[in-house]
């Protein structure tokens, strides 16, 4: 594929394209008349693209220092106008979206002058344009001629010498001149529907993945060339996708039927016929054999191989927990898996026992030689969820690091004496891009391509679901008992801020390195206690001044104090103390799927006392009274009730529920409020304490909820409503062209 050479001054996005050189704006080579400060608002936020620009920014930049004039009413004019030149819809961005009291940030995939477009991202060192005058000086016709004679049998041993050195001459050569630098060209949407998405395979013309519809994960189908997504059959409600058969014949489906359980396996003819349970594995990764004849699959930490109906299965090896050079008594969490084209190695992820890190292995496919792929190589960052091309000559995969997910290729080592390659970034913002698969023609790359964003909900008795504090995009809202301030979790940098209800006095409380959720005040207003995780952390309770200040972290070592809220008196902490080595083989980091414990955290002499009988239960919820406790059962089916002057337990709800989620206390103490998720009837649940009466408070059918580390987030308002996050994430598949050497 030959480059060709860009103007550095246009950037675009999607039919549009802005000369900043020229100060003009284009939609498909039109031109599209645009006042000055709408101009330079939009070139502001495509300077920096996934960005929050703030509002006093766009100020400066718009007035001077001496100008008198409404600032707001002013920018909001300027911004209205670029969006109807943009054709933007605020309720609905696609290019500007509106950060309730703090600015504005441009959302849409960009190609040009600030990113991508035409721009190498790693260019090759440049060869020394001319020798030195010394070694190209000719050696005179006259001492050439005083030279004597030599025997013919040292001019041979001479030649067999200078083959040799020729030989290690072109090797050098090999190994140091630069080659055509792998780049990005340009990108094409290729759906247009907005939902959570992911597990995309092909068979070269449609592209197969799971979309999550009305809280349920369903198989789903799209023209590779883009268009309408139409869904696949399956005979299970939740589906999970792993492979495709190497002929396009059958797709490798899991039934996610339960949270947290390794699921069955099945095979689903193509493009239609009746779905075949194979064997009993029930895996959390699997792949075909580039021949269509087997079947490797992952329980856990143990990698097997079968024949392709499920049966002959028999272990090959296990990822043995060695992750980070720190042996752990299990192993880590396979998933991933594949083939090499040449069906000779097999490539996959492993999740470091106790963290969320993902990290990239090998092995042969008789399972010798397994070792680290990359070790040591940007360790801050999470690896996974990489294919290779179909002539085997890159490995495309997904590096999580800094909150921001992008695609990176591998090139495979061509000749035994050249270097090891090191991996090339492929695409960078504003867009975070996972799930990478190598178009059959290796000319694109298949990924899903998304700008997190929630909207906040209320349920209203007549209206339904209405919007909530303008619609911000947050998550975990929790209100200090006076009902005048709110903490809350920002999208989507999961940031953790706290500000009046009405939205003034906003302060950020967590810096952008650490991901937070779950905030919760204390009785006086004056502390919220929360969890939070780096990069290379599991999540940890914290807590931290209201008016912000440094963060303490409430438990030490390798436990983990998950899903902390105040007792009624502000003294202690209610958790959940859990162990993450203990995590069960279907590798779920999540405390229903570890050993662990509730647990009393006193603040004055931070000693920790575990709750009798709480050995199955996780997330305590202390009444506003502090007479009960209330928590979940391990596999989130029930909600339990712990009374601390009997010390004794009892059920509140019985099953079939689903899994439970996010149990609140109404401010009175009277009810405890919780959703289903991914239940037959997803909706808004209260029971009453005292006689165990249950009623339904609202249907969640048709609401697409937003996707967080915890599952979809419910709550209550200060009067007691309950609240939701809608998915406003515009995730799209994108085809991306590239070339490479």
């Amino acid at each position: 594929m030959a480059g060709t050479t860009e103007n550095s001054s246009i950037v675009r996005f999607g039919l549009y394209e802005v000369d900043l050189q020229a100060r003009e704006l284009r939609k498909s080579g039109i031109r599209i008349k645009l006042q000055d400060q709408p101009f330079q608002i939009l070139v502001s936020l495509l300077e920096r693209p996934g960005e929050i620009v703030n509002r006093e920014d766009l100020q400066k930049r718009l007035w001077p220092a001496d100008t008198f004039v409404d600032f707001d009413l002013s920018l909001n004019s300027a911004v209205k106008k670029l969006r109807q030149a943009l054709n933007d819809d605020s309720d609905n961005p696609r290019f500007i979206e509106t950060l309730y009291r703090r600015g504005y940030r441009f959302i849409g995939p960009v190609n040009g002058a600030s990113k991508t477009n035409g721009t190498a991202l790693s260019e090759p060192s440049p060869l020394p344009s001319e020798v030195s005058s010394s070694a190209a000086t000719p050696v005179k016709a006259a001492e050439a001629a005083a030279v004597p004679r030599r025997s013919a049998l040292r001019g041979r041993r001479l030649l067999v010498a200078a083959g040799v050195v020729a030989v290690f001459a072109v090797a050098m050569a090999f190994r140091f001149v630069p080659s055509r630098s792998i780049r990005a060209l340009g990108y094409t949407q290729i759906t247009h529907d907005g939902r959570l998405k992911g597990g995309i395979v092909t068979d070269g013309q449609r592209l197969y993945f799971f979309e999550l519809q009305e809280e349920h994960f369903v198989a789903a189908q799209v023209s590779a060339g883009g268009g309408d997504t139409v869904v696949v059959p399956a005979p299970f409600r939740n589906v999970g996708i792993g492979d495709i058969a190497p002929d396009g014949s059958a797709l490798l489906l899991a039934n996610m039927k339960e949270i947290d359980v390794s699921p069955a396996l099945w095979s689903l003819p193509l493009p239609a016929g009746a779905p075949r349970r194979i064997g009993s594995m029930s895996p959390n990764a699997a792949t075909f054999s580039p021949d269509g004849t087997q079947i490797v699959f992952a329980r856990g930490s143990v990698i097997y191989v079968a024949k392709n109906d499920g049966t002959e299965v028999r272990k090959i090896a296990t990822a043995n927990g060695r992750v980070t050079g720190v042996p752990s008594s299990r192993g880590g969490i396979v998933t991933g898996i594949r083939f090499s084209p040449d069906g000779q190695r097999l490539r996959f992820a492993v999740t470091e026992p106790g963290t969320a890190s993902q990290y990239l292995w090998e092995m042969q496919r008789d399972g010798s030689g397994l070792h680290q792929l990359l070790p040591g190589w940007n360790q801050s960052a999470s690896l996974c969820c990489g294919n290779w091309t179909r002539d085997g000559r890159y490995y495309i995969f997904q590096n999580s690091a800094l909150g921001k997910n992008n695609v990176w290729v591998l090139p495979e080592k061509r000749y035994w004496f050249s270097p090891d390659p090191e991996p090339v970034q492929l695409t960078n913002g504003p867009l975070q891009f996972g799930f990478p698969v190598p178009s059959q023609d290796g000319k694109k790359v298949f990924m899903v391509g998304s700008q997190p964003r929630a909207e906040l909900l209320r349920f209203d008795p007549k209206l339904g679901w209405v919007s909530y504090l303008g619609g911000a995009s947050a998550i975990d809202l929790a209100f200090s008992r006076d009902g005048q301030w709110v903490a809350y979790v920002s999208m989507p940098d999961f940031t953790l801020w706290r500000s009046r209800i009405d939205g003034s006095e906003p302060m950020q409380l967590s810096s952008s390195s650490l991901y937070t959720e779950l905030p919760r005040w204390s009785p006086d207003g004056k502390q919220i206690v929360f969890m939070g995780r780096t990069e290379k952390t599991n999540f940890r309770a914290y807590v931290v001044s209201a008016n912000g200040g440094d963060l303490r972290e409430l438990i030490s070592g390798s436990q983990v104090g998950f899903d902390p809220g105040w007792t009624s008196d502000g003294k202690s902490i209610l958790l959940s103390l859990i162990d993450p080595s203990s995590a069960s083989g279907h590798g779920s980091l999540l405390p229903s799927a570890m050993d662990g414990t509730i647990s009393t955290l006193d603040l004055a002499t931070n000693t920790i006392t575990n709750l009798p009988g709480s050995e199955n239960y996780f997330s305590p919820r202390p009444s506003p009274s502090g007479k009960l406790i209330a928590a979940l059962t391990r596999n989130s089916d029930r909600l339990v009730l712990f009374d601390p002057a009997t010390q004794r337990w009892s059920d509140l709800t019985t099953p079939p529920f689903g899994p439970i989620g996010y149990p609140t206390w109404s401010h009175d103490g009277q009810y405890i409020y919780f959703d289903t998720m991914f239940g037959q009837d997803p909706g808004i649940f209260r029971v009453r304490a005292a006689d165990r009466k249950l009623e339904k408070v609202a249907s969640l059918e048709g609401v697409q909820r937003f996707q967080a580390n915890f599952g979809p987030w419910s709550g209550l308002a200060p009067d007691d409503s309950p609240l939701v996050a809608r998915d406003n994430s515009n995730q799209e598949i994108y085809g991306l062209d590239w070339e490479a050497p």
